[in-house]
C-alpha cells in the first residue's frame, strides 16, 4: 500500500521531526575544554549567524541518534559528512525561523506550557514534576526562560510545517491511480552476454597494450601522498610515567573504597503480569489472585512462574545488585529474606511477584587485594589532569606559532614525530585515522603549510599535524605496470566485443519483439534466458539496476510479444531485458494509504519551499568549521 511512501520519507522534515520529539537531546549541553572563548561562525543566513557551538552540539546529537539506530556509525558517515548534513539542517531551520517571523506564526504560552508538561523527561509517575524540571535544566546549564523559548521556537516551526501540510489537497482518484502504479507487477525475461567470455578473443599485443597505457595513464597513477610531522598527547602514555608512592595509593584507596567494593547481590526470580497485555486493573487483579494462591499454598511460586508469568524466558533473573533493578522492584527485593516472596509490585514492566532465593553479601576488599587497580585508577586520574593541561597548551601554542611545531612540542614536553606516507585513502600509524587524513589534505596543512587545528583521535588522545613532504599523483612507468595494463586492455577490448554483440542482438529483438531472435545466433542459447515474474518497484529478487530498467519500459504492444531494452553492468556484462506483461495494482485506497500519500505530497511541497528559500537567501557556510 501507500505506507511505502511514508516509510521512505527522508530529508529535512524527517530530521526536524526527530528534533521536535527528542527532548533529551534538546537538553544536551557541552562545554569543551578546548574552547578558547573565541566565537566562530559556522554559517550565516541572510546575515543571521549560526555559531560553531550550535554545529558541534547538533553534530553530537546526530551521532548519538545514528549510533542508537545502527549500534555504531556506518563507515561512510565520517565527521565531515555528518557535519555537512547537520549544517544544511541548521541553515534550513534558520530559514524556517525567519519565515515564521515574516508570516507571524507564534506558539502561545498555553501551548508551550502544555508541551513541556507532557514531556516524559520531566514526569514522575506519569505527571509533570516541577523539581525534576528544574534539576534537569540546572544540570544542563539551562534556565527556564531559555528552554521555554527553545520549546516555543520548535512549536512555532511545527505550526508553519503543519500549515503547509494541511494545504496539500489529494483527490482519492489520483491517490488510487498512484497506488495502482506503485503496486504494479511486471513479468519478463533477461539474457546476459558475459564480458569475461570474450577475453579469450583478445590478443594483448605489446604495442597495443602500450598505446592503451599511454591513452589511459589516469588508470595507472600513484596516489597523491604526504608525510606529516606531528605532536601527539596520549593520556595512556602520560599515565605510565606518573610516579606513585605507597602512601599515595593507600590514601587513594581509603578515599575511594566504595569503588572497589563488591556490592551485595540478590538472586531473584519473578512472576510478571503485563499491564500492556491485561490493562492496569486486569493486571492488578490477576497478580493479586496469583499471589493469593501462593500464600494459601494452593500453588507453588515456581509452578505459577512457568505457567502464568508473561515473562517465561527470564523467570530466574540471576544475581543482581539493587542498583540494577527498577526503583520499585529494588525496594521490594531489598526487604525480602531468603525464601520470602513479595506481594505484587507495580514496576515499569507490569505487576511483579518477587522471590529471593540467595544473597551474596557485600565484599569490601583489603588494600593489598586491589592495589594494582588502585594504582591504575590513581595514575589515570592524575594523567587526566596532565592531559587536559597539555592539550590546552598544544592547541594554543600550535595556533599562535603556526609556522612551526617546535614551540608546541616544547610547550608539552613531547618530541616531534614524522609519519610514514599517507594517502587520502589510508596509511600506517596515524595515517589509519580518517580525521588525520582529512587534516593532512586540507588547504591549511597541504597548501598553506601551517599547523593543523587540534585533532581529537579519542577522549584520551589528541595531536596537531604539519606537512613534512608532499608528492603529487604521477603516472607509474609502463614497465612497472605492464601486466596491469595488459589485463586492463584485455578487459576493455572484451567490453567492446560484448557491447557490439549485445547491440546487434537487441536490434534484432526489437524488430521481432520476440526472443526467437536468439535462435539465429549460434553461440547464444535460448535456455539461458532467465524469467522474472510479478516483480514490483522495490523488489530485490533480481538486480536493482534491472528492476529500474524494467519499470522504464512501455508495455508490449500486443499479447504474446515483448518490449526490449538493456543495461550494462559494472563489470561490462550486457543484459538484454524483455518485458512481457504488466499488471496494475489495486486502486482501492485505504484511509491510511490516502494519509500516507498526502504526507508525501506535503513533504515534496515543504522541500520545494525550502529549495526556493535557499535559492533566494544569502547563505554563507564557513568550510573550515566543517573541517574541525
Amino acid at each position: 500500500m501507500l505506507q511505502t511512501i511514508n516509510d521512505k520519507a527522508k530529508g529535512w522534515v524527517a530530521y526536524a521531526i526527530v528534533i521536535f520529539i527528542s527532548i533529551p537531546f534538546m537538553l544536551f549541553g557541552i562545554g569543551s575544554y578546548l574552547d578558547g572563548g573565541e566565537k566562530v561562525v559556522a554559517a550565516t543566513v541572510n546575515g543571521e549567524e549560526i555559531d560553531s557551538s550550535a554545529l558541534t552540539t547538533a553534530t553530537l546529537q546526530q551521532k548519538q541518534r545514528l549510533q542508537s539506530i545502527y549500534g555504531s556509525l556506518p563507515p561512510q558517515l565520517d565527521d565531515k559528512t555528518i557535519k555537512q548534513q547537520v549544517i544544511d539542517d541548521l541553515v534550513n531551520r534558520e530559514l524556517l525561523k525567519q519565515s515564521v517571523d515574516t508570516y507571524g506564526y507564534r506558539a502561545s504560552n498555553a501551548e508551550v506550557g502544555e508541551s513541556i508538561r507532557s514531556m516524559p523527561t520531566f514526569q514522575k509517575d506519569g505527571k509533570f514534576d516541577q523539581t525534576t524540571y528544574q534539576q534537569l535544566l540546572t544540570a544542563n546549564r539551562l534556565n527556564a526562560a531559555t528552554f521555554e523559548q527553545q520549546t516555543r521556537d520548535d512549536l512555532t516551526l511545527q505550526q508553519m510545517t503543519r500549515a503547509i501540510s494541511s494545504s496539500s489537497l489529494v483527490p482519492k482518484q489520483e491517490a488510487g491511480l498512484y497506488q495502482s502504479l506503485v503496486e504494479q507487477e511486471r513479468t519478463g525475461q533477461t539474457y546476459t552476454i558475459k564480458a569475461d567470455a570474450h577475453k579469450a578473443q583478445v590478443v594483448p599485443d605489446k604495442d597495443k597494450v602500450k598505446a592503451f597505457y599511454e591513452a589511459n595513464t589516469s588508470l595507472f597513477m600513484t596516489e597523491e601522498r604526504v608525510k606529516l610531522d606531528y605532536v601527539l598527547v596520549d593520556q595512556d602514555v602520560i599515565a605510565e610515567g606518573i610516579e606513585v608512592t605507597e602512601e599515595d595509593l593507600q590514601k587513594s584507596f581509603e578515599e575511594n573504597a566504595t569503588l572497589y567494593r563488591k556490592a551485595e547481590q540478590r538472586k531473584v526470580s519473578h512472576i510478571l503480569v503485563s499491564v500492556e497485555k491485561h490493562g492496569k486493573e486486569g493486571a492488578e487483579k490477576r497478580a493479586g489472585d496469583l499471589y493469593a494462591q501462593i500464600v494459601a499454598k494452593e500453588k507453588e511460586f515456581d509452578e505459577l512462574a512457568k505457567t502464568e508469568s508473561d515473562d517465561t524466558l527470564a523467570i530466574d533473573m540471576g544475581f543482581l545488585e539493587l542498583r540494577d533493578m527498577s526503583p520499585a522492584f529494588a525496594e521490594a527485593a531489598g526487604k525480602l529474606k531468603i525464601g520470602e516472596i513479595s506481594a505484587p509490585v507495580l514496576t515499569p514492566a507490569g505487576y511483579e511477584i518477587i522471590k529471593l532465593s540467595e544473597i551474596k553479601p557485600e565484599v569490601i576488599p583489603e588494600f593489598a587485594e586491589v592495589k594494582d587497580k588502585v594504582q591504575e585508577a590513581y595514575q589515570a586520574a592524575e594523567a587526566g589532569k596532565v592531559f587536559i593541561e597539555k592539550i590546552e597548551a598544544l592547541q594554543t601554542t600550535a595556533f599562535e606559532n603556526d609556522a612551526s611545531l617546535d614551540p608546541a612540542a616544547e610547550a608539552v614536553g613531547d618530541a616531534i614525530v614524522t609519519s610514514d606516507w599517507i594517502t587520502r585513502n589510508g596509511g600506517e600509524g596515524i595515517g589509519k585515522e580518517a580525521k588525520v587524513r582529512t587534516a593532512a589534505f586540507s588547504p591549511e596543512v597541504k597548501t598553506e603549510g601551517i599547523n593543523s587545528s587540534l585533532i581529537e583521535l579519542s577522549p584520551t588522545k589528541a595531536l596537531v599535524v604539519r606537512l613534512n613532504t608532499h608528492q603529487d599523483a604521477a603516472a607509474k612507468p609502463f614497465a612497472e605496470v605492464e601486466k596491469e595494463a595488459s589485463d586492463a586492455y584485455i578487459a576493455a577490448e572484451a567490453r567492446k566485443l560484448t557491447l557490439a554483440k549485445g547491440e546487434a542482438l537487441l536490434a534484432d529483438l526489437q524488430k521481432t519483439n520476440d526472443w526467437k531472435a536468439l535462435e539465429t545466433i549460434p553461440e547464444l542459447k535460448t535456455e539461458d534466458v532467465q524469467t522474472f515474474e510479478k516483480i514490483k518497484r522495490n523488489d530485490r529478487k533480481i538486480s536493482p539496476q534491472v528492476v529500474a530498467e524494467v519499470f522504464k519500459l512501455n508495455p508490449p504492444e500486443k499479447e504474446g510479444s515483448s518490449a526490449f531494452s538493456n543495461i550494462i553492468t559494472a563489470n561490462g556484462d550486457y543484459v538484454v531485458i524483455g518485458l512481457s506483461s504488466v499488471v496494475n495494482g489495486s486502486s482501492d485506497v485505504s484511509t491510511g494509504g490516502l494519509a500516507s500519500f498526502k504526507a508525501e505530497i506535503a513533504r515534496r511541497e515543504q522541500d520545494a519551499l525550502l529549495k526556493a528559500m535557499r535559492e533566494q537567501a544569502e547563505v554563507v557556510i564557513n568550510q573550515s568549521a566543517l573541517e574541525n
